[in-house]
């Protein structure tokens, strides 16, 4: 089994989802700055998830031969606004100098007219690349659509306005209740199924 996953990210907050998320598995992670200087990531595209994740996982695994690396590439899809978001989102609200994640939501939510279709999702794709220069590739979708207002204690950002299945968000669960319905928690249990995980 594995030992540790070493995250390709220079999103911290992101890092610690993905760290909380595999420990509710038993599995460590750690960023690659724990161990590296930070780097300057190659820029990525914007329609095509698998390269995104492929290319920030190699270009660390360069520096880190012998240990598992793992990139994530998240997009937000909402079906009122077929041409925005997808996998530009973060790059988009950070273009309208938003200056907080509150912002950020209720910048979303006021997007929202009545009657327009609430129904949303997350998508995580998961690129693993072991010691041996194994590719794994995993994905997961979690939230069926947007809340009128943020809700929720346990987690911060789109957590607060993603309502999955249960009718509740993100937000609104403890992690070990989340990975069941978020899109990372799904992500990296399909991960760990290929790696011969019992789940």
């Amino acid at each position: 089994m594995i030992n540790r996953i070493v995250v390709a990210s220079n999103n911290s907050a992101k890092t610690e989802e993905i760290k909380a998320v595999f420990k509710e598995f038993g599995v460590d992670v750690i960023n690659y700055r724990d161990i590296l200087n930070e780097k300057q990531f190659p820029e990525e595209s914007i329609n095509d998830q698998l390269k995104n994740a492929i290319q920030k996982a190699t270009y660390i695994k360069n520096s880190l031969d012998n240990e598992y690396i793992l990139a994530d590439d998240t997009g937000a899809y909402f079906s009122a606004f077929p041409d925005r978001f997808g996998l530009t989102t973060a790059r988009e609200l950070k273009r309208l100098k938003l200056h907080s994640i509150d912002e950020e939501n209720n910048y979303l939510l006021n997007l929202y007219k009545p009657g327009m279709d609430r129904s949303a999702y997350l998508e995580a794709l998961f690129v693993l690349i072991s010691p041996s220069n194994k590719v794994y590739v995993a994905k997961g979708r979690g939230g069926k659509l947007i809340t009128k207002s943020p809700r929720g204690k346990y987690s911060d950002g789109f957590d607060k306005i993603f309502e999955a299945e249960n009718k509740k968000t993100f937000a609104e669960m403890p992690m070990n209740e989340r990975i069941i319905y978020s899109h990372r928690g799904r992500a990296a249990q399909s991960l760990l199924e290929l790696l011969g995980y019992r789940i």
